[in-house]
């Protein structure tokens, strides 16, 4: 059994397979667009210190350490043959400029924390995940502190084997999420260790940890591709089917899962036509109720002709192992496949060590597209409260989406 680390590797491989994936994307359609992110912390009560802020820049400031070995880039050409020749060369010569790119600050008043990212598309597009994991860790070392990792490894096999026994196929999605890479790293070790069955472990989001453990990196799309994309070719209404032609353009129907609620699935179902539904085998839910949203996809899918059956539709958005079987149980009534990416419940459920009877608080943070190419973006999803971006864009994406929204 592998040894468990103590400290995230200095690897560029620590990330989330989808990063890589979308930066391949942007390389080939959109290799001169600039772009800024901004941190969002959906949590007001969640603050940090001095201490924190100042080991989160050390290392932030580390990242410009960091390259891809040899060894990583003969890993990515044998686990993700859908990468070119060119990406693995670019990639090659990938280089993070912290000083140049990323810029932290922290109201020591208020401990509001504040972080932007700023520069080519391409070139940063690497941060995010990377940056969430040390936002995390930098609270969980100096402000939270009332914790530990007693019962950690009884507590994730517990949760794997109820997944398995339900027959759920899942994947580990908590890189941005954890409390630490040592506790990312012990969810891998003991899920990577359950026997499947009907269900079982489908890999993990960490591309270092998929290596480490023999299974599969997992990851596709996220939400700032397609918010991207809106701001560039200047279309909400449009944006999801435009996004998806241009992954298939890239992918050439490997990948092939469509993310449906960057500015919701109503807008998302109106451009989803029978030409993409042939191409794209999975759907993935990411907000909104999750069990309404299977009963559309089963509807849209028999509206279009398409046989459900020979569909998936892939849950991310704040699942447990419990929600995760309820949800597999309606699927199944519905004859579609589904799967699982379970983070935060994964990588961040943890007592407090003064009082294990009582749960500590998981973060809510996230790193957004809030510019690109000169213009601002904008996700509207199913949740309102996870609608990011300037709130005059908000309300104009929603005018252009008239037909879908109560202004």
């Amino acid at each position: 059994m592998a040894a468990i680390e103590e400290h995230a590797p200095a690897s560029i491989l620590d990330q989330d397979l989808y990063k890589f994936c979308m930066q391949q994307a942007v390389l080939e359609h959109y290799p001169d667009a600039d772009a800024e992110y901004r941190f969002v912390n959906r949590d007001p009560s969640i603050l940090f210190n001095r201490d924190s802020f100042e080991w989160l820049q050390e290392r932030i400031s580390s990242m410009a350490e960091l390259r891809a070995t040899s060894e990583d880039l003969e890993y990515l050409r044998s686990a993700c043959p859908y990468f070119s020749a060119d990406y693995i060369a670019y990639l090659s010569e990938f280089k993070y400029n912290p000083s140049a790119e990323v810029t932290c600050s922290i109201d020591e008043s208020s401990g509001i924390l504040s972080l932007r990212v700023c520069g080519n598309w391409t070139r940063i597009i690497l941060y995010e995940v990377p940056l969430l994991a040390m936002i995390a860790e930098s609270h969980y070392r100096f402000v939270d502190t009332d914790w530990n990792y007693v019962g950690q490894r009884e507590k994730i096999a517990a949760k794997g084997q109820q997944l398995v026994d339900a027959g759920c196929r899942f994947a580990e999605f908590g890189t941005r999420r954890r409390r630490s890479f040592m506790t990312q790293d012990i969810v891998m070790s003991e899920l990577s260790r359950i026997k499947p069955g009907s269900g079982g472990l489908s890999g993990t989001s960490n591309v270092y940890l998929a290596r480490k453990y023999g299974v599969r990196p997992v990851g596709t799309i996220g939400h700032e591709w397609i918010m991207g994309i809106a701001a560039l070719e200047t279309t909400y209404r449009e944006a999801d089917r435009l996004a998806l032609l241009k992954w298939q353009q890239t992918y050439r129907g490997q990948l092939a899962v469509a993310l449906t609620d960057t500015f919701g699935t109503r807008v998302f179902f109106a451009t989803f036509g029978r030409d993409l539904a042939d191409i794209y085998d999975s759907v993935r839910h990411d907000s909104g109720d999750p069990l309404a949203f299977a009963q559309a996809v089963y509807e849209h899918y028999k509206g279009l002709g398409v046989d459900p059956s020979t569909k998936t539709i892939i849950f991310s958005d704040s699942l447990t192992p419990e929600i995760s079987i309820g949800i597999k149980n309606r699927c199944d009534s519905y004859g579609i496949g589904c799967s699982f990416g379970i983070g935060t419940n994964f990588t961040n459920d943890f007592s407090l060590a003064s009082n294990p009877a009582r749960g500590g608080t998981a973060l809510n943070i996230v790193i957004k597209l809030f510019e690109c190419g000169g213009r601002p973006c904008v996700k509207l999803s199913d949740d309102r409260t996870k609608y990011t971006g300037d709130i005059d864009e908000v309300k104009r994406a929603q005018s252009e989406l008239a037909e879908f929204y109560s202004i």
